[in-house]
């Protein structure tokens, strides 16, 4: 862990984000940015190299904190989504792409008492722009496909 004291477990048993990256990155670092950061003489420390799985949160889409491309340009095409306090997954069966090209994403969330997967379709920077009354999972795909539509292909949004 990059400081004394640091915790895994958070307040009401939340995932601390070193637990959250130790799971997803191997090490327990404290932030989600790419390298470090000298803050006035405190260096930070972040995400060393891109990830095999990566990360998109509600957070930064919020402006609470920015996640880095080590993370948001996951090699696998598989993200852990950090939505409203609880984790689920998105993936692409044919891996990354690039934040330009078109692409089919399918979503699981175990807490959502799913059947099936939600096929997305993410069509990047077609020029759409985010509102608060988006579903939360748009704006989740909008801090890596900037102004994407998201077709949910016949589905209802999820809210």
């Amino acid at each position: 862990m990059d400081e004394p004291g640091s915790i895994l477990m958070a307040n009401h048993g939340y995932c601390s984000q070193e637990l959250v990256n130790l799971c997803l990155i191997g090490y327990s670092a404290q932030n989600v940015f790419n390298d470090t950061i000298d803050l006035d003489g405190k260096i930070l420390k972040g995400v060393r190299e891109q990830q095999d799985i990566g990360l998109l949160t509600l957070y930064e889409y919020y402006k609470v904190f920015e996640v880095g491309s080590y993370l948001k340009n996951a090699k696998s095409g598989v993200w852990v989504i950090c939505s409203e306090s609880h984790y689920s997954v998105l993936f692409s069966k044919t891996g990354s792409s690039s934040a330009y090209q078109k692409i089919d994403l399918y979503y699981y969330d175990s807490l959502g008492n799913q059947d099936s997967l939600y096929e997305l379709t993410v069509h990047p920077d077609s020029g759409f722009q985010s509102s608060d009354d988006d579903p939360p999972l748009e704006l989740c795909i909008r801090t890596r496909w900037k102004n994407a539509k998201v077709d949910w292909n016949g589905a209802e949004p999820l809210l």
